[in-house]
């Protein structure tokens, strides 16, 4: 009676590499496919309440409901004390995305209002002039709530915890309302284009579009796919063969 042909230390070694390229491919598919979702989302949000202003009362309730809804507020911003998100890039040149606290007078509360992007400079050594004069005045922007928490390898303020206007690695409402002493609402009013005392404020632009999230899918599945069939034509057939002969 013929023994069947035992495989190899090699051949476990191809099968484990086989099995992790195939998982890495699927999990990244899914991961893009998950984003998509999630642009896709946005996308609809955007277009479907370009001409909607919501009615708002704070705090929110269910905020994720509130994602991208088109809102005023009347009241005064803190130019006094605000803080530049770091390492924002647009068209290739680093710069910082200016948050300005916001005092809502109806609701008592302090809302983070995004200016928009401005250029880092020539030096870090010098923090751009970002203050101006403000009275009460009405404002107009979208509702932007992080889908995922804040992280980051270092501290929100990377040692630079003195002075102000106060530059910062990551958004943290909790972490910025005890640097501002004041309970800022847990999302950011993205300031509209049209409304005065901003920088550059093209939203829709910094982000890739649910297709292409969708098309990077798509090839992290065709690659798993072509994987599996290469693993058995190569390598677990052959075998069967062989214990047939």
């Amino acid at each position: 009676m013929l023994l069947p042909i035992r495989p190899t230390g090699q051949f476990w070694i191809v099968q484990l590499v086989a099995i992790t390229l195939f998982a890495l491919f699927v999990t990244l598919g899914s991961w893009q496919l998950g984003r998509g979702d999630v642009k896709s989302e946005i996308e609809h949000a955007v277009s479907d309440q370009d001409e909607v202003f919501e009615a708002i009362r704070l705090p929110l309730v269910e905020i994720e409901k509130w994602r991208y809804k088109k809102i005023k507020l009347i009241g005064q911003y803190d130019t006094k004390k605000q803080f530049l998100f770091d390492n924002q890039v647009r068209g290739g040149i680093t710069g910082y995305n200016v948050l300005t606290p916001f005092y809502v007078v109806q609701f008592n509360a302090w809302v983070l209002v995004d200016r928009g992007w401005l250029p880092q400079g020539e030096s870090r050594d010098h923090l751009p002039d970002i203050e101006f004069q403000s009275n009460e005045t009405s404002i107009a922007g979208r509702i932007y709530v992080p889908y995922d928490q804040a992280y980051s390898l270092g501290g929100i303020a990377e040692g630079e915890d003195s002075g102000w206007p106060r530059r910062i690695q990551f958004v943290d409402y909790q972490q910025l309302s005890s640097r501002y002493d004041q309970t800022l609402q847990p999302f950011t009013l993205r300031l509209n284009e049209q409304q005065p005392n901003g920088y550059r404020r093209d939203w829709a632009e910094t982000n890739l579009t649910a297709k292409k999230h969708y098309g990077y899918a798509f090839q992290w599945y065709a690659m798993a796919l072509a994987l599996a069939v290469i693993w058995w034509l190569y390598s677990i057939k052959p075998l069967f063969k062989k214990n047939e002969n």
